[in-house]
């Protein structure tokens, strides 16, 4: 239209004018077209009111229709447009353009849909995102909360409670495994502390009873010196057991409780032989007891020699105090492989089968045949179990009764 109206020689105003007076399309206001002319050198010449002086601009994105219009999406005020432009030619050589924009309502309302729906759906992600998130760790933390309960549940008075253990194998369920495997040992140790605790109130408590009730009977009333002296002698006993328990339970509970206490290095087994030997003989001359050593020329060790030394003299006054006057004692010491064995073997009076599986155990004694009487204090058996353990070797008992006794010891040989 514009394009005609210059051609038919209209002036600018007459064109305003005349597109003023047109009729719109449906759907698009007056206000809302906006049309421009430039000259040759893209100076506007005139243009719609609505333009306010302003211009609308092209784009280096033009797409061409045909062979003379381009159309493009410009912006006026951050409106969006539709802007089509038509050269005039006189004589092949430009002498107007024609630009004629109209408000890109479609697009307008695009942009406004997809930010609203891109609103939306970020509010719908993350409230959704909240509740599966929500929902996941509380599932995953019902577990943890039921070991929390179970583990502020457990006390002294009930180790026998454990942690569930639900679900698959996972992190959760390796935990709860671990945990439960931590409270059996603990259960186990406050068991052994309970039963050692209430062995050694025992103990003390029957000295205690027959020092007292010796005591009470010497006072009673006026005894020759011989009563007075028989009395002192059971007391001596009884003090000189005391004393052999204190020493072996404080021994105990000082080195058992750190295993790295130890000190390690290669000791001489003759040496440390014949040491129990000397330490020992008077004991077995005195019940004429045959003491023999059967030894290769060389014997080394690992380990630390003070306990050593305890655990061979503990076997050898064991087998020397429980075999009878006149019997026999021999330790017999040969290589096994990467092992020493050592043989504690005696004629006494034998040990029968029930009882062998709990001869290690702290305070236990068989029978009327191994009484207090013989100075025992049930304390050290177990103990050389530990050493023998410390050091990584084992120790086993082999008796029948009115037979004898064979204690082996298996150490690394260094």
């Amino acid at each position: 239209m514009i394009a005609y109206c210059i051609e038919d020689g209209y002036s600018f105003s007459e064109i305003e004018n005349h597109l003023n007076g047109l009729a719109v399309s449906t759907g698009i206001q007056k206000e809302e077209m906006y049309w421009q002319i430039e000259n040759e050198q893209s100076q506007v010449i005139t243009a719609s009111q609505n333009l306010h002086g302003q211009r609308i601009k092209v784009s280096e994105t033009m797409n061409m229709v045909d062979e003379k219009s381009f159309i493009w999406d410009p912006e006026l005020n951050g409106i969006p447009l539709r802007a089509m432009s038509l050269p005039l030619l006189t004589q092949d050589k430009l002498t107007y353009r024609i630009t004629v924009a109209t408000y890109d309502r479609i697009r307008h309302v695009a942009i406004d849909q997809l930010r609203n729906i891109t609103i939306l759906c970020t509010i719908g992600f993350a409230a959704i995102s909240i509740v599966i998130g929500w929902l996941i760790s509380n599932k995953t933390l019902q577990p943890i909360k039921k070991i929390v309960t179970a583990t502020n549940n457990i006390s002294v008075t009930n180790l026998h409670e454990r942690l569930p253990i639900e679900g698959s194998e996972d992190e959760l369920q390796i935990l709860a495994k671990t945990l439960n495997g931590m409270i059996d040992r603990l259960e186990i140790s406050f068991a052994q502390i309970q039963q050692f605790t209430s062995d050694v109130s025992h103990e003390l408590r029957t000295s205690l009873t027959i020092l007292r009730g010796e005591i009470d009977v010497a006072l009673n009333k006026d005894r020759s010196a011989e009563e007075y002296k028989s009395v002192l002698y059971s007391v001596m006993e009884e003090i000189v057991y005391l004393s052999d328990m204190v020493e072996k339970f404080l021994y105990l509970s000082t080195k058992t409780s750190d295993p790295n206490q130890i000190v390690s290095k290669v000791i001489d087994g003759i040496r440390l032989f014949e040491y129990v030997r000397n330490h020992l003989s008077s004991i077995a001359v005195n019940k004429k007891i045959e003491l023999t050593f059967k030894t290769p020329e060389t014997i080394t060790f690992q380990g630390d020699e003070d306990l050593l030394r305890r655990l061979f003299v503990n076997l050898i006054e064991n087998a020397i105090k429980y075999t009878p006057e006149g019997g026999t004692v021999a330790i017999h010491v040969s290589s096994k492989g990467k092992f020493t064995q050592i043989e504690v073997i005696d004629n006494g009076i034998g040990i029968p089968e029930e009882h062998l599986p709990y001869i290690f155990q702290r305070f236990y004694r068989v029978g009327d045949s191994r009484t207090r009487s013989q100075g025992g204090t049930g304390l050290g058996l177990s103990l050389c179990k530990w050493i023998v353990e410390v050091h990584k070797g084992t120790i086993e008992i082999r008796s029948k009764p009115h037979h004898g006794t064979t204690v082996i010891v298996k150490l690394i040989a260094s």
